[in-house]
């Protein structure tokens, strides 16, 4: 009888457990685990050798903030600070021709960075309830149309005319709106003169309902004054162009 057909029962089961624990995967995870860590050990040292060079560059770059500012302000010049720029200047020569004249009293500019507006008394351009623009007003509206055309020959022109709320007499013209919208026009027909597209200039006559000042007083009164100063001719250099 062989060895194995001597064992008891029990001591058979007590050998085959023995052989069930030599064929245990312990061993293999533990493998697992190992190399595991190796992997990570390695993630670790490449990623502090990766902050070290980065550190390394830092340390030897030199960041010249001014000059980083030029490039900036010379970005934004490209994108859109030469309109600007543009509508300044025209703002300046403008002013510059106003002045030379001795209207500053009459004639107001003011510029911000979508338009030059300028606002003209009514009385630099016409007779109280007369569309005829006055010489002096040519000759100042000639100017200022020479310089546009050398410094915005592309821009558009918005002309608006305004009144006092004094009704009109009777007569071809029957209401400030006719009145205000016939000197619009009278003004957009010298820039037309002077070579402009027709569509490049548009018209605006708002008659009495955008007074600058009250035209009358609580009682209800006139302020002559105050018409006066609500009768006007308003410029405007938008800036949008090219067409």
């Amino acid at each position: 009888m062989s060895t194995a057909e001597k064992l008891k029962p029990e001591e058979a089961f007590e050998e085959e457990d023995e052989v069930i624990e030599i064929i245990d995967f312990d061993e293999g995870a533990k493998g697992h685990e190992d190399s595991e860590g190796i992997w990570l050990l390695s993630y670790a040292d490449m990623m502090t050798l990766l902050m070290g060079f980065f550190a390394l560059l830092t340390s030897m770059a030199s960041f010249e903030t001014e000059k980083f500012a030029q490039v900036g302000s010379q970005t934004a010049e490209y994108f859109g600070g030469v309109v600007d720029k543009t509508m300044e200047q025209l703002g300046d020569e403008i002013s510059e021709v106003i002045k030379a004249k001795g209207l500053d009293a009459q004639v107001k500019v003011e510029r911000t960075s979508s338009q030059v507006s300028i606002t003209f008394e009514g009385t630099l351009f016409f007779e109280l309830g007369s569309v005829a623009l006055k010489e002096t007003a040519q000759d100042l509206m000639s100017e200022i149309i020479n310089i546009l055309g050398e410094k915005a020959p592309n821009h558009k022109f918005l002309i608006e005319g305004h009144t006092d709320d004094l009704p009109m007499s009777k007569g071809l013209i029957a209401s400030n709106w006719e009145l205000s919208s016939l000197r619009s026009a009278a003004v957009a027909r010298l820039f037309e003169k002077k070579g402009f597209a027709r569509k490049q200039i548009m018209t605006i006559g708002w008659g009495e309902t955008r007074p600058l000042v009250s035209n009358r007083d609580n009682t209800g009164q006139a302020i002559k004054e105050n018409q006066a100063k609500n009768r006007r001719v308003v410029l405007k250099i938008l800036n949008h162009h090219p067409l």
